[in-house]
């Protein structure tokens, strides 16, 4: 047995089994010493395989894992293509932008530009789960999402009240969430669809009061101008996935093979 291959391996599968890890996460996980870990996870970074969450010591998969197999999710695309484009609107509004994508029955923050912004009200949230019918994102994917899958989210069936309200989110073309008490925050939400397929829901956070009618119609643009952003960058990436695992054409039959019996 290779040693060094195992160790890699066994990095990847604990990577694999959340969200994003830090380095004492994997130490624990694996039972590999720290330093060993590190020169694995670094490994692992050159080569593409594995990125820094925020700069804050946490690590996470990326998309080209899929080299590796076919079980890894599409979601984590539509994050690598999301990136650089999130980055340059904070640092372009200010405000922190998130990437949130449906896991199970509630959304999953999968990206967060906060340690970009001057204006975060935290140093991140990536990683929280919100439930789909309190939270703007949840709203947003609810609207948006296919008939089935709002029946499998909403098994007891949708009230009248979040029927006007995700009729009122189609109408507008986003999602808001005002503030419930003085001092909290406010966030609005855009889908992100291709060919059909809802991806993922791009969100902005703001203070409470901050999140105006003027607000909403200065800023949810720049919204839909990054996400339209995020999906040119990851449509490439789709297609070059779909053309890797698309079966080959068949070779002609040799003339030279008898047809005898």
């Amino acid at each position: 047995m290779i040693r060094s291959v195992s160790r890699a391996l066994s990095v990847l599968r604990a990577l694999n089994g959340r969200m994003h890890s830090t380095l004492a996460d994997l130490h624990r996980d694996t039972g590999l010493p720290k330093p060993t870990v590190y020169r694995i996870l670094e490994t692992l970074r050159a080569d593409g395989y594995v990125r820094d969450v925020d700069g804050r010591g946490s690590y996470q998969l990326t998309a080209k894992v899929r080299e590796l197999s076919d079980g890894c999710s599409e979601r984590l695309q539509i994050v690598d293509a999301a990136i650089p484009c999130m980055i340059r609107a904070t640092r372009r509004v200010k405000w922190p932008l998130g990437l949130s994508t449906l896991d199970g029955d509630r959304m999953a923050v999968r990206y967060s530009t906060m340690p970009y912004s001057p204006l975060a009200y935290l140093p991140t949230t990536y990683g929280r789960r919100h439930p789909v019918t309190q939270s703007s994102v949840g709203l947003a994917y609810l609207a948006f999402c296919s008939e089935p899958e709002r029946r499998f989210l909403l098994p007891d069936g949708l009230p009248p009240r979040l029927d006007a309200v995700l009729e009122e989110t189609r109408r507008r073309g986003y999602a808001v969430r005002l503030p419930a008490a003085p001092g909290d925050s406010a966030t609005c939400a855009v889908p992100l669809a291709d060919a059909g397929e809802l991806l993922a829901v791009l969100s902005m956070t703001t203070f409470g009061a901050t999140m105006t009618a003027a607000f909403q119609k200065r800023h949810v643009p720049v919204l839909w101008e990054t996400a339209e952003a995020i999906l040119e960058a990851y449509r490439p990436l789709r297609q070059k996935d779909q053309s890797a695992a698309a079966p080959s054409t068949p070779a002609a039959a040799s003339a030279s093979i008898s047809s005898g019996a």
